[in-house]
């Protein structure tokens, strides 16, 4: 994506960040996991934003012209860890990173200083150099992130396309003989080959006795007439990530076809409950509970879904301990599964756009399972 088209948004979440550090104190705030998220580019290493004025990147020299390509930040700065020409134009600071981030805090004066996540021994440095109240607070920016803006709604419904490509090609090829690595192969080669920028996870494609792991590889197992199959696929577009999840049935087998219809009916029974306001622990009851009516809870062994975005699993957390409120703007997974030991596994997995009264689904597509 052009710089320009994200300049609003990277910007309007740095002015409620600093809103939110007035809040807590903080005089600086260094985002370092959540770089990406406030500077439009994956480069950096770090963004040191001050309670007023304007943020600055952190970089390392190799990717300071990728940065200043990248990113709406004008004042970008870059480190190297040992002395070396500089080309014509070029300003570097030699030592390390903490070192520049130490000159970055004097030089704002910052007293109180708030950060996402970092190395522990970075933090240390930072503690021991530079006298200042730390304050460790992932969740502001988690927080911010977990409502889409109009933008990342955007791209995200591109890669949730993406992800379908995907599983329509494994559906085209799915056939007895074909191994399960051949089949997670196509379906990478089609979400790149159609601008995909690589996978948020290994392509699952899970057959037989490998379906009742929840996150088995491909194998070079072949598929049978009789068959199980899962799959579970994503796909990063312009830094965000899709996931989807089909299982389908090869042949006429009773059993493997109602562990499908269960965990289907189950995500029926959870979207019923999808809508701004309610507790994201109570989607995942929904499904669990018709789970259980089918004798099969003691096979659910994992959560309902999660949030995706910049990356695969993010907040809100859809599982019985969640203790996050569904707001619109979020877009969750929802995602039951089984997993019978020596019988079979399926999971059915959407995406889907939290709403005010209700959900839109970003990976509704019609496959035969």
């Amino acid at each position: 994506m052009r710089k320009n088209e994200w300049c609003f948004y990277v910007m309007e979440r740095v002015r409620k960040l600093q809103e939110k550090m007035e809040e807590y104190g903080l005089d600086v705030f260094i985002a370092f996991k959540n770089h990406r998220y406030l500077a439009g580019s994956e480069a950096g290493k770090a963004v040191i934003v001050p309670c007023k004025g304007k943020p600055i990147l952190i970089c390392s020299r190799l990717e300071f012209d990728r940065v200043k390509r990248e990113s709406w930040i004008k004042d970008v700065r870059a480190f190297s860890g040992w002395k070396s020409p500089l080309r014509s134009g070029e300003s570097i600071f030699f030592g390390q990173p903490w070192e520049l981030v130490i000159n970055c805090l004097e030089e704002l004066g910052a007293k109180v200083v708030g950060y996402d996540q970092a190395p522990p021994e970075f933090i240390s440095k930072l503690r021991m150099l530079y006298r200042a109240g730390y304050k460790r607070l992932p969740k502001i920016v988690e927080e911010m992130r977990m409502m889409k803006d109009s933008k990342e709604i955007e791209i995200m419904k591109k890669a949730a396309n993406l992800a379908i490509l995907g599983m329509k090609r494994i559906h085209e090829l799915l056939s007895p003989g074909v191994s399960e690595l051949e089949l997670a192969a196509e379906a990478e080669h089609v979400m790149r080959k159609s601008g995909g920028e690589g996978t948020p996870f290994p392509t699952i494609v899970a057959s037989g006795e490998n379906s009742w792991l929840p996150h088995a590889g491909a194998t070079d197992r072949r598929i049978k007439k009789e068959d199980i199959v899962v799959v579970d696929l994503g796909c990063y577009f312009e830094g965000y990530a899709s996931d989807m999840t089909r299982t389908f049935v090869l042949g006429h087998s009773r059993k493997f076809r109602k562990l499908v219809q269960i965990v289907r009916e189950a995500q029926a029974e959870a979207l019923k409950r999808v809508r701004g306001g309610i507790k994201a622990s109570d989607v995942d009851l929904a499904a669990r509970e018709f789970i259980r009516r089918k004798g099969l809870l003691r096979f659910y062994l994992h959560g309902t879904g999660h949030g995706v975005g910049l990356d695969i699993h993010e907040p809100p957390s859809l599982s019985p301990t969640s203790q996050e409120i569904l707001q619109e703007g979020m877009v969750i997974t929802v995602e039951p599964g089984v997993y019978v030991k020596g019988v079979g596994g399926a999971r059915w997995e959407d995406m889907v756009i939290v709403k005010e009264e209700g959900f839109e689904k970003l990976t509704e597509v019609d496959l035969d399972g």
